[in-house]
Protein backbone atom coordinates (compact mmCIF):
# COMPACT_ATOMS: atom_id res chain seq x y z
CA UNK A 1 0.00 0.00 0.00
CA UNK A 2 2.45 2.47 1.15
CA UNK A 3 6.02 3.06 -1.56
CA UNK A 4 8.83 5.34 -1.19
CA UNK A 5 9.43 6.59 2.39
CA UNK A 6 9.63 2.93 4.27
CA UNK A 7 9.69 2.19 7.83
CA UNK A 8 13.27 1.67 7.91
CA UNK A 9 13.29 5.32 7.40
CA UNK A 10 11.22 6.70 10.05
CA UNK A 11 13.20 4.46 12.21
CA UNK A 12 16.51 5.82 11.84
CA UNK A 13 15.40 9.46 11.43
CA UNK A 14 12.55 9.65 13.63
CA UNK A 15 9.81 11.22 11.57
CA UNK A 16 8.85 10.99 8.37
CA UNK A 17 10.54 14.25 6.04
CA UNK A 18 8.31 12.75 2.58
CA UNK A 19 5.38 10.50 1.65
CA UNK A 20 5.05 8.21 -1.52
CA UNK A 21 1.82 6.87 -2.90
CA UNK A 22 0.94 6.48 -6.18
CA UNK A 23 3.77 7.82 -8.33
CA UNK A 24 3.56 11.00 -6.10
CA UNK A 25 6.01 12.04 -3.44
CA UNK A 26 4.50 14.49 -0.57
CA UNK A 27 6.29 16.98 1.16
CA UNK A 28 5.65 20.20 3.37
CA UNK A 29 7.04 23.59 3.58
CA UNK A 30 10.36 23.99 5.60
CA UNK A 31 11.14 19.97 5.72
CA UNK A 32 14.34 19.05 4.84
CA UNK A 33 14.79 16.34 2.37
CA UNK A 34 18.02 14.46 2.18
CA UNK A 35 19.09 11.41 -0.46
CA UNK A 36 17.13 8.85 1.85
CA UNK A 37 14.07 10.12 0.93
CA UNK A 38 14.16 9.23 -2.23
CA UNK A 39 13.10 5.88 -4.26
CA UNK A 40 15.72 6.57 -6.36
CA UNK A 41 18.48 8.63 -5.76
CA UNK A 42 19.31 10.25 -9.02
CA UNK A 43 16.14 12.51 -8.51
CA UNK A 44 17.54 14.11 -5.52
CA UNK A 45 21.27 14.22 -7.42
CA UNK A 46 18.80 16.20 -10.37
CA UNK A 47 17.41 18.25 -7.70
CA UNK A 48 20.29 19.46 -6.46
CA UNK A 49 21.98 20.12 -9.59
CA UNK A 50 18.97 22.23 -10.49
CA UNK A 51 18.90 24.62 -7.75
CA UNK A 52 15.59 25.49 -7.86
CA UNK A 53 14.01 28.47 -6.48
CA UNK A 54 11.75 26.70 -3.95
CA UNK A 55 14.37 24.82 -2.43
CA UNK A 56 16.99 25.79 -0.30
CA UNK A 57 20.42 23.80 0.17
CA UNK A 58 22.33 23.33 2.62
CA UNK A 59 25.23 20.63 4.28
CA UNK A 60 24.29 18.95 7.65
CA UNK A 61 26.43 16.49 9.09
CA UNK A 62 28.34 16.28 5.98
CA UNK A 63 25.74 15.44 3.71
CA UNK A 64 23.65 17.36 1.63
CA UNK A 65 19.92 17.97 1.62
CA UNK A 66 17.57 20.44 0.41
CA UNK A 67 15.32 22.50 2.40
CA UNK A 68 11.52 23.45 1.20
CA UNK A 69 10.90 26.74 0.47
CA UNK A 70 7.43 28.95 0.88
CA UNK A 71 6.44 26.91 -2.28
CA UNK A 72 3.95 25.04 -3.66
CA UNK A 73 5.25 23.09 -6.35
CA UNK A 74 5.03 20.35 -8.67
CA UNK A 75 8.16 18.45 -10.31
CA UNK A 76 8.02 15.57 -12.57
CA UNK A 77 11.39 13.86 -11.64
CA UNK A 78 13.67 12.03 -14.24
CA UNK A 79 12.34 8.64 -12.57
CA UNK A 80 9.08 9.33 -13.20
CA UNK A 81 7.66 10.86 -10.25
CA UNK A 82 6.36 13.99 -9.11
CA UNK A 83 7.32 15.34 -5.90
CA UNK A 84 4.48 17.45 -4.46
CA UNK A 85 5.50 20.29 -1.80
CA UNK A 86 2.16 21.52 0.44
CA UNK A 87 1.95 24.29 2.52
CA UNK A 88 2.57 23.59 6.26
CA UNK A 89 0.46 25.89 7.63
CA UNK A 90 -2.71 23.52 10.71
CA UNK A 91 -0.04 20.75 9.70
CA UNK A 92 2.18 19.55 12.81
CA UNK A 93 5.64 19.58 11.97
CA UNK A 94 7.83 16.76 12.50
CA UNK A 95 8.73 17.70 15.78
CA UNK A 96 5.34 18.23 17.36
CA UNK A 97 4.62 14.35 15.88
CA UNK A 98 7.41 12.66 17.76
CA UNK A 99 9.53 15.32 20.79
CA UNK A 100 12.59 13.20 20.03
CA UNK A 101 13.89 12.64 17.15
CA UNK A 102 16.77 10.32 17.80
CA UNK A 103 14.18 7.84 19.51
CA UNK A 104 13.80 4.69 17.81
CA UNK A 105 10.25 3.32 16.24
CA UNK A 106 8.60 0.74 16.38
CA UNK A 107 6.71 -0.84 13.26
CA UNK A 108 3.54 0.25 14.61
CA UNK A 109 4.87 3.93 15.69
CA UNK A 110 5.92 4.02 11.44
CA UNK A 111 2.65 2.86 10.18
CA UNK A 112 0.92 5.27 12.48
CA UNK A 113 3.18 8.10 11.19
CA UNK A 114 2.34 7.10 7.60
CA UNK A 115 -1.37 7.04 8.31
CA UNK A 116 -1.20 10.32 10.08
CA UNK A 117 0.80 12.18 7.24
CA UNK A 118 -1.06 10.81 4.85
CA UNK A 119 -4.34 12.56 6.41
CA UNK A 120 -2.48 15.61 6.30
CA UNK A 121 -1.99 14.98 2.63
CA UNK A 122 -5.41 14.65 2.03
CA UNK A 123 -6.17 17.80 4.68
CA UNK A 124 -3.50 20.31 3.32
CA UNK A 125 -4.75 19.04 -0.43
CA UNK A 126 -8.23 20.26 0.15
CA UNK A 127 -7.45 23.84 1.25
CA UNK A 128 -4.88 24.16 -1.42
CA UNK A 129 -8.22 23.67 -4.02
CA UNK A 130 -10.30 26.00 -2.14
CA UNK A 131 -7.34 28.76 -2.32
CA UNK A 132 -7.10 27.88 -5.96
CA UNK A 133 -10.41 28.36 -6.78
CA UNK A 134 -11.14 31.11 -5.09
CA UNK A 135 -8.20 32.95 -6.65
CA UNK A 136 -9.58 31.81 -10.08
CA UNK A 137 -12.63 33.53 -9.48
CA UNK A 138 -11.73 36.77 -8.03
CA UNK A 139 -11.25 40.41 -9.61
CA UNK A 140 -7.97 41.13 -7.72
CA UNK A 141 -6.20 42.86 -10.86
CA UNK A 142 -2.81 41.90 -8.77
CA UNK A 143 -0.41 39.36 -10.66
CA UNK A 144 0.75 35.91 -9.31
CA UNK A 145 3.70 36.64 -10.97
CA UNK A 146 5.62 33.43 -9.05
CA UNK A 147 3.49 30.83 -11.51
CA UNK A 148 6.87 29.34 -13.38
CA UNK A 149 6.27 27.02 -16.70
CA UNK A 150 10.31 27.24 -16.58
CA UNK A 151 13.08 27.24 -14.20
CA UNK A 152 16.05 27.88 -15.79
CA UNK A 153 17.46 30.92 -16.31
CA UNK A 154 17.46 33.24 -19.42
CA UNK A 155 13.63 31.26 -20.45
CA UNK A 156 10.34 33.42 -20.32
CA UNK A 157 8.38 33.31 -17.50
CA UNK A 158 4.93 33.58 -17.75
CA UNK A 159 2.72 35.50 -15.20
CA UNK A 160 -0.84 35.49 -14.94
CA UNK A 161 -3.27 38.02 -13.56
CA UNK A 162 -5.25 34.57 -12.57
CA UNK A 163 -4.89 31.04 -11.78
CA UNK A 164 -6.38 29.36 -15.12
CA UNK A 165 -9.51 28.07 -13.88
CA UNK A 166 -8.98 24.78 -15.04
CA UNK A 167 -5.58 24.40 -12.93
CA UNK A 168 -8.18 25.49 -9.87
CA UNK A 169 -10.69 22.86 -10.62
CA UNK A 170 -8.54 20.15 -8.34
CA UNK A 171 -10.94 17.71 -6.91
CA UNK A 172 -11.24 17.95 -3.17
CA UNK A 173 -11.65 13.86 -2.65
CA UNK A 174 -9.32 11.93 -1.39
CA UNK A 175 -5.44 10.92 -3.24
CA UNK A 176 -6.36 13.64 -5.40
CA UNK A 177 -3.74 16.20 -5.95
CA UNK A 178 -4.21 19.84 -5.89
CA UNK A 179 -2.82 20.51 -9.89
CA UNK A 180 -5.24 17.40 -11.30
CA UNK A 181 -6.77 20.30 -13.47
CA UNK A 182 -3.27 21.00 -14.81
CA UNK A 183 -4.16 18.97 -18.88
CA UNK A 184 -7.04 20.57 -19.13
CA UNK A 185 -5.56 24.23 -18.59
CA UNK A 186 -2.92 23.45 -21.28
CA UNK A 187 -6.26 21.30 -23.65
CA UNK A 188 -7.98 24.70 -23.35
CA UNK A 189 -4.85 27.19 -24.04
CA UNK A 190 -3.84 24.88 -27.02
CA UNK A 191 -7.36 24.90 -28.20
CA UNK A 192 -8.09 28.84 -28.21
CA UNK A 193 -4.40 29.39 -29.66
CA UNK A 194 -5.40 26.77 -32.56
CA UNK A 195 -8.61 28.85 -33.19
CA UNK A 196 -6.94 32.34 -33.46
CA UNK A 197 -3.60 31.00 -35.18
CA UNK A 198 -2.37 34.42 -36.75
CA UNK A 199 -3.09 34.18 -40.82
CA UNK A 200 -0.62 36.34 -43.33
CA UNK A 201 -0.13 36.85 -47.29
CA UNK A 202 2.24 34.55 -48.01
CA UNK A 203 4.01 35.40 -51.52
CA UNK A 204 4.81 32.33 -53.72
CA UNK A 205 7.25 32.35 -56.33
CA UNK A 206 6.86 30.01 -59.70
CA UNK A 207 8.95 29.79 -62.97
CA UNK A 208 6.91 27.07 -64.55
CA UNK A 209 5.48 26.60 -67.98
CA UNK A 210 1.61 26.84 -66.12
CA UNK A 211 0.92 30.25 -65.24
CA UNK A 212 -0.26 30.65 -61.62
CA UNK A 213 -0.74 34.88 -60.23
CA UNK A 214 0.75 37.53 -62.05
CA UNK A 215 3.80 37.48 -64.10
CA UNK A 216 6.86 39.34 -63.10
CA UNK A 217 8.35 40.55 -65.81
CA UNK A 218 11.84 41.73 -64.71
CA UNK A 219 12.38 38.18 -63.49
CA UNK A 220 10.78 36.74 -66.67
CA UNK A 221 13.11 38.94 -68.52
CA UNK A 222 16.31 38.14 -66.17
CA UNK A 223 15.73 34.45 -65.85
CA UNK A 224 13.87 33.15 -68.44
CA UNK A 225 15.26 34.84 -71.61
CA UNK A 226 17.06 31.14 -73.51
CA UNK A 227 13.42 29.51 -72.28
CA UNK A 228 10.39 31.55 -72.99
CA UNK A 229 7.98 29.02 -72.91
CA UNK A 230 8.84 29.29 -68.89
CA UNK A 231 7.01 32.17 -67.00
CA UNK A 232 8.34 33.67 -63.55
CA UNK A 233 4.99 34.45 -61.75
CA UNK A 234 4.19 35.21 -58.11
CA UNK A 235 1.18 34.59 -56.36
CA UNK A 236 -0.06 35.83 -52.71
CA UNK A 237 -1.69 33.08 -50.52
CA UNK A 238 -2.78 33.23 -47.46
CA UNK A 239 -2.01 30.88 -44.99
CA UNK A 240 -1.46 30.05 -41.27
CA UNK A 241 1.60 30.93 -39.63
CA UNK A 242 3.03 27.28 -40.25
CA UNK A 243 5.74 26.96 -37.48
CA UNK A 244 3.32 27.86 -34.42
CA UNK A 245 0.90 25.25 -35.77
CA UNK A 246 3.55 22.52 -36.19
CA UNK A 247 4.53 23.56 -32.32
CA UNK A 248 0.87 23.60 -31.09
CA UNK A 249 0.16 20.21 -33.11
CA UNK A 250 3.42 18.40 -31.15
CA UNK A 251 2.75 19.62 -28.25
CA UNK A 252 -1.02 18.38 -28.47
CA UNK A 253 0.31 14.76 -29.34
CA UNK A 254 2.54 14.79 -26.09
CA UNK A 255 -0.70 15.69 -24.45
CA UNK A 256 -1.90 12.74 -25.81
CA UNK A 257 0.68 10.87 -24.80
CA UNK A 258 0.16 12.17 -21.33
CA UNK A 259 -3.24 11.86 -20.73
CA UNK A 260 -2.98 8.38 -22.10
CA UNK A 261 -0.32 7.53 -19.60
CA UNK A 262 -2.40 8.87 -16.67
CA UNK A 263 0.41 10.98 -15.98
CA UNK A 264 -1.56 13.90 -14.00
CA UNK A 265 -5.23 12.10 -13.12
CA UNK A 266 -6.86 13.66 -15.45
CA UNK A 267 -9.11 11.11 -16.92
CA UNK A 268 -11.61 12.70 -19.19
CA UNK A 269 -9.36 14.13 -22.43
CA UNK A 270 -10.99 14.62 -25.90
CA UNK A 271 -8.29 12.89 -28.09
CA UNK A 272 -9.57 14.96 -31.05
CA UNK A 273 -7.17 17.80 -32.30
CA UNK A 274 -8.39 20.81 -33.16
CA UNK A 275 -9.55 20.90 -36.82
CA UNK A 276 -6.74 23.28 -37.94
CA UNK A 277 -3.85 21.38 -36.44
CA UNK A 278 -5.29 18.22 -37.89
CA UNK A 279 -2.54 17.28 -40.94
CA UNK A 280 0.00 19.37 -39.62
CA UNK A 281 3.08 17.47 -39.60
CA UNK A 282 4.48 17.30 -35.90
CA UNK A 283 8.20 18.36 -35.22
CA UNK A 284 10.59 15.91 -34.40
CA UNK A 285 12.54 16.19 -30.60
CA UNK A 286 16.00 17.42 -31.68
CA UNK A 287 14.02 20.44 -32.91
CA UNK A 288 11.54 21.76 -30.30
CA UNK A 289 14.07 23.41 -28.78
CA UNK A 290 14.82 25.61 -31.40
CA UNK A 291 11.55 26.07 -32.82
CA UNK A 292 10.38 27.42 -29.55
CA UNK A 293 13.03 30.03 -29.94
CA UNK A 294 11.95 31.55 -32.89
CA UNK A 295 8.55 31.34 -32.36
CA UNK A 296 9.58 33.83 -29.29
CA UNK A 297 11.94 36.08 -31.31
CA UNK A 298 9.60 36.30 -34.02
CA UNK A 299 6.35 37.42 -31.51
CA UNK A 300 6.41 40.69 -33.05
CA UNK A 301 5.67 39.50 -36.45
CA UNK A 302 3.00 37.17 -36.08
CA UNK A 303 1.83 39.12 -32.66
CA UNK A 304 1.09 42.39 -34.96
CA UNK A 305 -1.56 40.44 -36.86
CA UNK A 306 -3.57 39.99 -33.50
CA UNK A 307 -4.95 41.87 -30.54
CA UNK A 308 -3.44 42.32 -27.53
CA UNK A 309 -5.36 39.84 -25.85
CA UNK A 310 -5.18 37.45 -28.41
CA UNK A 311 -1.03 37.49 -28.46
CA UNK A 312 -1.24 36.95 -24.76
CA UNK A 313 -3.56 34.07 -25.41
CA UNK A 314 -0.94 32.57 -28.16
CA UNK A 315 2.35 33.52 -26.23
CA UNK A 316 0.64 31.22 -23.13
CA UNK A 317 -0.30 28.09 -25.32
CA UNK A 318 3.35 28.44 -26.69
CA UNK A 319 4.67 28.39 -23.39
CA UNK A 320 2.17 25.83 -22.19
CA UNK A 321 3.39 23.57 -25.06
CA UNK A 322 7.14 23.98 -24.23
CA UNK A 323 6.56 23.16 -20.72
CA UNK A 324 4.56 19.97 -21.33
CA UNK A 325 7.41 19.16 -24.42
CA UNK A 326 10.07 18.92 -21.30
CA UNK A 327 7.99 16.27 -20.07
CA UNK A 328 6.77 12.50 -21.18
CA UNK A 329 7.76 10.07 -23.59
CA UNK A 330 8.76 12.68 -26.18
CA UNK A 331 11.25 14.50 -23.93
CA UNK A 332 12.97 11.22 -23.10
CA UNK A 333 13.66 10.72 -26.54
CA UNK A 334 15.02 14.48 -27.01
CA UNK A 335 17.28 14.07 -24.07
CA UNK A 336 18.39 10.36 -25.46
CA UNK A 337 20.29 12.49 -28.21
CA UNK A 338 23.52 14.12 -28.40
CA UNK A 339 22.21 17.46 -28.70
CA UNK A 340 24.47 19.92 -26.46
CA UNK A 341 21.93 21.78 -25.89
CA UNK A 342 19.81 19.52 -23.83
CA UNK A 343 21.02 20.91 -20.44
CA UNK A 344 19.77 24.24 -20.99
CA UNK A 345 16.30 23.26 -21.26
CA UNK A 346 14.01 24.24 -18.33
CA UNK A 347 12.81 22.19 -15.64
CA UNK A 348 9.46 20.52 -15.80
CA UNK A 349 8.04 22.11 -12.90
CA UNK A 350 4.65 24.33 -11.75
CA UNK A 351 5.86 26.47 -8.43
CA UNK A 352 3.74 28.97 -7.19
CA UNK A 353 5.17 30.85 -4.08
CA UNK A 354 2.82 30.61 -1.00
CA UNK A 355 3.51 34.10 0.04
CA UNK A 356 1.88 35.37 -2.96
CA UNK A 357 -0.91 33.34 -3.41
CA UNK A 358 -2.00 33.68 0.33
CA UNK A 359 -1.63 37.48 0.11
CA UNK A 360 -3.97 37.02 -2.82
CA UNK A 361 -6.32 34.67 -1.65
CA UNK A 362 -7.04 36.86 1.63
CA UNK A 363 -7.20 40.20 -0.23
CA UNK A 364 -10.16 38.67 -2.70
CA UNK A 365 -11.49 38.06 0.64
CA UNK A 366 -11.24 41.38 2.12
CA UNK A 367 -12.44 42.61 -1.25
CA UNK A 368 -15.79 40.80 -0.37
CA UNK A 369 -15.48 41.84 3.36
CA UNK A 370 -15.48 45.41 2.71
CA UNK A 371 -18.35 45.26 0.44
CA UNK A 372 -20.65 43.42 2.40
CA UNK A 373 -20.49 45.36 5.69
CA UNK A 374 -18.64 48.10 4.69
CA UNK A 375 -21.08 50.68 2.59
CA UNK A 376 -19.55 52.52 0.26
CA UNK A 377 -16.09 51.45 1.19
CA UNK A 378 -13.66 50.08 -1.13
CA UNK A 379 -10.35 47.96 -0.62
CA UNK A 380 -7.22 49.69 -2.20
CA UNK A 381 -4.27 46.51 -3.06
CA UNK A 382 -0.72 48.61 -2.39
CA UNK A 383 -1.35 51.53 -2.06
CA UNK A 384 1.65 54.21 -2.19
CA UNK A 385 2.33 57.05 0.38
CA UNK A 386 5.23 59.21 0.74
CA UNK A 387 6.98 58.79 3.83
CA UNK A 388 10.33 60.05 4.38
CA UNK A 389 11.55 63.09 2.41
CA UNK A 390 15.25 64.56 2.25
CA UNK A 391 15.62 68.21 1.80
CA UNK A 392 18.56 69.40 -0.43
CA UNK A 393 19.49 73.13 -0.46
CA UNK A 394 19.96 74.47 -3.84
CA UNK A 395 21.32 78.07 -4.38
CA UNK A 396 19.06 79.42 -6.54
CA UNK A 397 16.35 77.28 -6.48
CA UNK A 398 16.30 77.22 -2.24
CA UNK A 399 15.43 73.81 -0.36
CA UNK A 400 14.16 70.71 -2.17
CA UNK A 401 12.41 67.88 -0.91
CA UNK A 402 12.81 64.51 -2.75
CA UNK A 403 11.35 61.32 -0.76
CA UNK A 404 13.65 58.38 -0.33
CA UNK A 405 11.19 55.97 1.58
CA UNK A 406 7.41 55.19 0.62
CA UNK A 407 5.39 53.24 2.51
CA UNK A 408 3.61 50.17 0.56
CA UNK A 409 0.95 48.47 2.83
CA UNK A 410 -0.47 45.22 1.26
CA UNK A 411 -4.08 46.55 1.25
CA UNK A 412 -6.01 49.52 3.06
CA UNK A 413 -10.02 50.43 2.82
CA UNK A 414 -11.21 53.71 2.11
CA UNK A 415 -14.58 55.53 2.52
CA UNK A 416 -16.93 57.17 0.13
CA UNK A 417 -15.42 60.52 1.39
CA UNK A 418 -11.61 59.43 1.21
CA UNK A 419 -10.56 58.55 4.26
CA UNK A 420 -9.00 55.02 5.48
CA UNK A 421 -10.46 54.03 7.70
CA UNK A 422 -8.69 50.38 7.88
CA UNK A 423 -4.79 49.28 6.85
CA UNK A 424 -3.76 45.58 6.15
CA UNK A 425 -0.86 43.88 6.47
CA UNK A 426 -0.84 39.92 5.17
CA UNK A 427 2.05 37.65 6.78
CA UNK A 428 2.36 34.37 5.98
CA UNK A 429 3.52 33.13 8.87
CA UNK A 430 2.55 30.33 11.79
CA UNK A 431 1.83 31.61 14.91
CA UNK A 432 1.78 29.47 18.23
CA UNK A 433 -0.83 32.43 19.37
CA UNK A 434 -1.44 36.11 18.78
CA UNK A 435 0.70 37.68 21.37
CA UNK A 436 3.76 35.56 19.79
CA UNK A 437 3.76 38.39 16.75
CA UNK A 438 6.96 39.79 16.13
CA UNK A 439 8.29 43.21 17.62
CA UNK A 440 8.72 43.76 13.82
CA UNK A 441 5.44 43.26 12.51
CA UNK A 442 3.71 45.09 15.38
CA UNK A 443 6.34 47.89 14.44
CA UNK A 444 5.43 48.08 10.91
CA UNK A 445 1.80 48.32 11.45
CA UNK A 446 2.52 51.04 13.77
CA UNK A 447 3.96 53.20 11.31
CA UNK A 448 1.28 52.57 8.94
CA UNK A 449 -1.42 53.50 11.00
CA UNK A 450 0.47 56.53 12.95
CA UNK A 451 1.14 57.69 8.90
CA UNK A 452 -1.87 57.35 7.85
CA UNK A 453 -3.79 58.79 10.66
CA UNK A 454 -6.55 55.72 10.37
CA UNK A 455 -8.65 53.98 13.04
CA UNK A 456 -8.03 50.41 12.30
CA UNK A 457 -4.70 48.29 12.02
CA UNK A 458 -4.64 44.70 11.34
CA UNK A 459 -1.94 42.13 10.95
CA UNK A 460 -4.16 39.05 8.98
CA UNK A 461 -1.98 35.66 9.66
CA UNK A 462 -2.97 31.82 8.85
CA UNK A 463 -5.21 30.23 11.97
CA UNK A 464 -3.05 27.61 13.23
CA UNK A 465 -4.41 25.26 16.00
CA UNK A 466 -3.11 27.24 18.93
CA UNK A 467 -4.19 31.07 17.02
CA UNK A 468 -7.93 30.68 16.83
CA UNK A 469 -9.37 34.41 17.45
CA UNK A 470 -8.61 37.77 17.07
CA UNK A 471 -6.63 39.96 19.28
CA UNK A 472 -7.14 43.51 20.05
CA UNK A 473 -4.83 46.38 21.82
CA UNK A 474 -5.85 49.30 22.69
CA UNK A 475 -4.36 53.10 23.11
CA UNK A 476 -6.80 54.50 25.24
CA UNK A 477 -4.83 53.99 28.22
CA UNK A 478 -3.01 56.69 30.40
CA UNK A 479 0.55 57.26 31.65
CA UNK A 480 -0.25 54.13 34.64
CA UNK A 481 -1.67 51.87 31.79
CA UNK A 482 -5.20 52.09 33.06
CA UNK A 483 -8.41 52.41 31.04
CA UNK A 484 -9.77 55.64 30.68
CA UNK A 485 -13.22 54.45 30.35
CA UNK A 486 -13.26 53.54 34.26
CA UNK A 487 -14.52 50.00 33.35
CA UNK A 488 -16.67 51.34 30.90
CA UNK A 489 -15.49 49.26 27.43
CA UNK A 490 -17.82 50.48 25.10
CA UNK A 491 -15.80 53.73 24.09
CA UNK A 492 -12.90 51.45 23.58
CA UNK A 493 -10.93 52.58 20.38
CA UNK A 494 -9.23 49.60 18.82
CA UNK A 495 -5.68 50.62 17.64
CA UNK A 496 -4.36 46.94 16.02
CA UNK A 497 -5.59 43.65 16.09
CA UNK A 498 -4.14 40.41 14.72
CA UNK A 499 -7.15 38.44 12.55
CA UNK A 500 -6.70 34.76 11.85
CA UNK A 501 -7.59 33.82 8.26
CA UNK A 502 -8.92 30.20 8.35
CA UNK A 503 -7.43 27.91 5.85
CA UNK A 504 -9.62 24.97 5.65
CA UNK A 505 -12.50 27.18 5.36
CA UNK A 506 -11.34 30.45 3.44
CA UNK A 507 -13.03 32.71 5.98
CA UNK A 508 -11.34 35.99 7.86
CA UNK A 509 -12.00 35.23 11.82
CA UNK A 510 -12.97 39.08 12.46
Amino acid sequence: MYSGLTVQNADRYGAMNAYQHDGVISCFEHQRLSRQDFAHSTDFDYLIEQELPCFGIEIKRGQLSLVVSHYLAKIILPSGLTLEILPKISVETASETHQSPSQLLTATDSTAILVKRKAEIVQARQWVAVMLADISEDNIGKELAALDLAAKPGFYMPSYPTIPSQLASASRTLDKPWYEGLLATIRQALQQAAGILPNRYQTQVHNQPKAQGKINLAAQLKNNWHRPHYLYTEQAVFETDQLLAQFLATAWQQLQKLSAQNVINESSFDQQMPSILQGVMVLPPQSWEGVYQQLKSSTATWGSQLSLVQAQVVTQAIEWGWWILTQGPGAESRQGTEDKSVDQLPVASLMINMNHAFERWVLGKLQSWASQQLANSRLIIQPSFDWLYLKTNFPKSGLESKVVQKLVPDACIMTQEGQISHVLDIKYKSLSAATQVSGADWQQLYSYQQHLNCQNAWLIYPKTKTFTQRLDVFDNLDENRHSNQDGDDSGRITQMSVIPFDPQQGLLLI
